[in-house]
């Protein structure tokens, strides 16, 4: 089971102080700050909170209302608390991942920025040089998230530098397949994303060393094929596994 990250830089923390007093507020007030709470407890919203402080009140109010009907029960109290501690965790240190994003991300949002402002939006490739900027930019977000380990782990990392190293070989056009890898194309799967041609080409093409010069030899098929596979291997993943990429 992944565990909650710890940043060394980050000295241990005790989130079990005491309470806030909120008995100063108005049913009114109270009814507005409970809300905001629960906005935070539930899908994670801090743009409506101001302050540390505002936040203290606001979480307090939320678990006092989300175990209001236990009031008479004997651990009540630290139903709460248990409720206030892990949305200070939350709260605080989700504050410190987000300047973390901002500093080390920036260089792969800037690349991602200038791909989608600059280039051309006419060529087909573009797609894939986004998809790509895209990609590294989630891999690093997470790797500072709640839902990687200490070292930066996370349980879809593998998924995802797999799709990432798919879309350099698609965004290269195979020109950094390794000619290992062209030779050694199975054919026997791709009938339905490769014209017979290709495979024709790559079954009965001279080997590099044989081929005369301007024929096409066996490693010229072979990227073609296996730049296909490489974005039926992308799409694939995208569509069974993109659904656990996801932070609580």
């Amino acid at each position: 089971m992944i565990k909650v990250k710890t940043m060394t830089e980050w000295p241990d923390e005790d989130y079990s102080y005491p309470l806030p007093d909120v008995s100063q507020y108005s049913e009114k007030e109270r009814r507005k700050l409970t809300f905001k709470g629960i906005r935070f407890m539930v899908f994670g919203e801090r743009r409506h909170i101001k302050s540390d402080e505002e936040f203290e009140v606001c979480i307090t109010l939320a678990a006092f209302d989300n175990w209001h009907e236990y009031v008479d029960r004997a651990d009540y109290k630290d139903d709460v608390m248990r409720d206030v501690e892990h949305n200070r965790f939350l709260w605080y240190h989700g504050r410190r991942l987000s300047a973390l994003r901002k500093e080390r991300m920036k260089p792969f949002i800037k690349e991602l920025v200038d791909e989608v402002r600059y280039g051309p939006m006419f060529d087909g490739a573009f797609l894939y040089r986004v998809e790509l900027g895209r990609f590294r930019c989630m891999r690093e977000y997470f790797s500072y998230s709640f839902v990687a380990d200490e070292d930066g782990c996370f349980s879809f990392k593998p998924w995802m530098d797999i799709c990432i190293r798919l879309l350099e070989y698609i965004v290269e056009e195979g020109h950094n397949i390794s000619d290992e890898q062209r030779l050694h194309v199975n054919v026997c799967n791709v009938h339905d994303i490769v014209d017979q041609y290709l495979i024709d080409g790559y079954i009965n093409a001279p080997l590099p060393s044989e081929a005369k010069e301007g024929e096409p030899d066996k490693a010229f098929y072979g990227r073609q094929i296996y730049l296909r596979k490489a974005e039926r291997l992308y799409y694939s993943i995208r569509l069974n596994k993109i659904h656990d990429w996801w932070e609580p």
